[in-house]
């Protein structure tokens, strides 16, 4: 990614949005564990499978999104400002 001397924003605006998403993804992991403890506990392994299938699908975006940022970041993908 090229960075201009004189730029106050040291990212792009699409680093940015790969970064926030991939917080957020992180984030609802993070809640999904509890959810699935919250089934587990309530008896529910139904939601509690449910809980893990949505886990699962999170995971494997955020290991796509790590890569997506990595290219921005590398200057693969998006152009810079």
């Amino acid at each position: 990614m090229q960075e201009k001397a004189n730029d106050p924003h040291p990212l792009s605006d699409l680093a940015y949005d790969w970064i926030t998403l991939i917080q957020n993804k992180a984030q609802a992991l993070m809640a999904y564990d509890q959810y699935i403890k919250d089934a587990e506990a309530a008896g529910s392994q139904e939601c509690a499978a449910f809980f893990k299938k949505v886990h699962d699908t999170d995971k494997a975006q955020l290991a796509e999104a790590k890569q997506h940022l990595l290219a921005v970041l590398q200057g693969k993908m998006g152009a810079a400002k």
